[in-house]
């Protein structure tokens, strides 16, 4: 018994101390549970500073104005990284279906003796895949089967790449330059945006937003008017007695 009376008086005074030592109050005893970083002036700086902010967010989200742009901002920034990585996503797969189509192309084309692909135009001149035209006594070397591509399709297809790599590049470059940047401004743990900053954000947002993008964005709902809107809703029953 005298034994379990000093286990249990031994835990209440450790749970004292260590409770002195998190309030910071001295009571003339070496500390003996936090290490000197925690207990450091620059430790309680920085929770003063964490408690600071934490209140500073919380009494601007009460204001009922900055809490519904502040809402709307990342609406618009979810919406907006949904609709890139959509974007991106498909884009990526375009490239590769028209990469291997180019391909295909390449490897059915008629060649040179020395392995260079030639190409007929529209107008049938035979050229080499920079356009240059081929030379008549090397162009009778040439066995054509038929399935050739034309001179046209294949630029065609660079095109075709080139256009889509090139609104891949506007894709990742909003993704990264506006989005990711709008992502660490609006959840900034030390430093809330303002109004005006929640303004800009936005506007950067949807006025940086490339054509691709735009198109991968959620559509709004048609609004019907009420009095041409042939439904009638039928309330649930939720047991009122007659």
């Amino acid at each position: 018994m005298i034994e379990d009376k000093a286990l249990i008086d031994r835990q209440r005074r450790d749970m004292e101390d260590l409770n002195n030592e998190i309030a910071g109050r001295d009571v003339g005893r070496r500390a003996r549970f936090l290490n000197a970083d925690a207990r450091s002036p620059e430790a309680e700086r920085r929770k003063r500073e964490a408690r600071a902010f934490q209140n500073r967010l919380i009494e601007m989200l009460n204001d009922p104005v900055y809490r519904a742009k502040y809402e709307r901002v990342l609406q618009a920034l979810s919406d907006a990284e949904q609709a890139t990585q959509a974007a991106i996503d498909t884009l990526t797969e375009q490239i590769e279906t028209a990469q291997t189509a180019l391909t295909d192309m390449m490897d059915n084309a008629a060649r040179l003796p020395d392995g260079t692909r030639v190409f007929r135009d529209a107008n049938g001149v035979v050229r080499r895949e920079d356009g240059t035209v081929v030379e008549d006594h090397l162009a009778d070397t040439i066995l054509w089967t038929g399935n050739e591509p034309s001179f046209e399709d294949v630029n065609a297809a660079k095109t075709r790449i080139d256009g889509l790599q090139g609104q891949l590049d506007a894709a990742n470059g909003y993704q990264n330059d506006v989005l990711g940047r709008a992502r660490d401004r609006v959840t900034d743990t030390d430093n809330p945006p303002s109004e005006g900053e929640l303004d800009g954000i936005q506007d950067n947002i949807q006025g940086s937003m490339p054509d691709v993008v735009k198109a991968q964005l959620p559509q709004p709902a048609p609004t019907v008017a009420p009095d041409q809107n042939p439904l009638t809703v039928a309330l649930p029953d939720l047991g009122a007695k007659p």
